[in-house]
C-alpha cells in the first residue's frame, strides 16, 4: 500500500493553511443546489497532499489524499496517532430552505494489530455556529484490510443551516485516531461528501 512509503514524512506534519480553490467556472441552474467552492486543511491534508473534484453537476465533493495517515509504534510521535482533515464547503441552495448533511464516505486502508484499537469518522458543523454533531466508526484488532465507510449522523443530533442564507461554509472535519503502543496505521484514500436530495442531504422549510 501506498501508505508505507508516506509513514516517514508524517512526522513533521504541522497544521496546514487552507487550500482556497477557485469558484466554478461553469454555474448550474440557480435553482438546484451546487457546491461553488471548496477549502481544507488539517495534519491529514497539509498543502499539495489533497486533490478535490467537484462533479455530478456540483452536487458530490470528493477528495483524494496522498499523506493523511495515523500512525503508531517505531518512529512515530504522540501526534502522529491522530490525524484530521477539515474540509469546508460553499453550498448555493435555494432561498427560504435549510440544510443538512447526513454522512460521509471514507475509503482507505488499516492495519491494526491485536490489542489495539483505532476510529474514523468526522465532525459535521457550519461556521459562526456552536452546534455540532459527529460520527464515529470503531476498529477492533486485529484487521488488516481495505475499508469503505460511511459516517452518519442520528437524525435527532443533525445540525442545520442558517434558515434563507446562501452559501454558508459547511464543515466536515474528518478524523482518523490510533490507539495502540504498537506499530498500526489507519489512512485515509478518499472522502465524498454527496449534495443531494433524496441521499445525503435533508432539506426543511424555514
Amino acid at each position: 500500500m501506498r501508505f508505507l512509503s508516506v509513514i516517514a514524512a508524517l512526522i513533521a506534519l504541522a497544521a496546514a493553511t487552507p487550500v482556497e480553490l477557485e469558484e466554478r467556472q461553469s454555474t448550474p441552474n440557480p435553482d438546484q443546489v451546487y457546491v461553488e467552492k471548496v477549502s481544507w486543511a488539517g495534519t491529514g491534508c497539509p498543502p499539495g497532499s489533497a486533490q478535490v473534484d467537484i462533479v455530478e453537476e456540483g452536487t458530490l465533493v470528493s477528495l483524494a489524499f496522498s499523506k493523511y495517515v495515523a500512525a503508531t509504534g517505531t518512529g512515530q510521535s504522540a501526534s502522529d496517532a491522530r490525524k484530521n482533515c477539515d474540509v469546508r464547503i460553499t453550498l448555493h441552495y435555494p432561498q427560504g430552505w435549510s440544510y443538512t448533511v447526513a454522512s460521509t464516505d471514507l475509503r482507505g486502508y488499516a492495519r491494526i494489530p491485536s490489542g489495539c484499537s483505532a476510529r474514523i469518522g468526522a465532525i459535521f458543523f457550519f461556521s459562526g455556529q456552536t452546534n455540532d454533531a459527529s460520527a464515529m466508526i470503531p476498529f477492533n484488532g486485529p484487521v488488516d484490510n481495505n475499508y469503505r465507510l460511511t459516517a452518519s449522523i442520528p437524525a435527532q443530533s443533525l445540525v442545520w443551516s442558517k434558515c434563507g442564507v446562501t452559501g454558508p461554509l459547511f464543515n466536515v472535519n474528518s478524523q482518523a485516531i490510533i490507539t495502540c503502543s504498537k506499530d498500526a496505521i489507519l489512512g485515509v484514500d478518499t472522502q465524498d461528501t454527496k449534495f443531494e436530495m433524496l441521499l445525503h442531504l435533508q432539506w426543511k422549510k424555514c
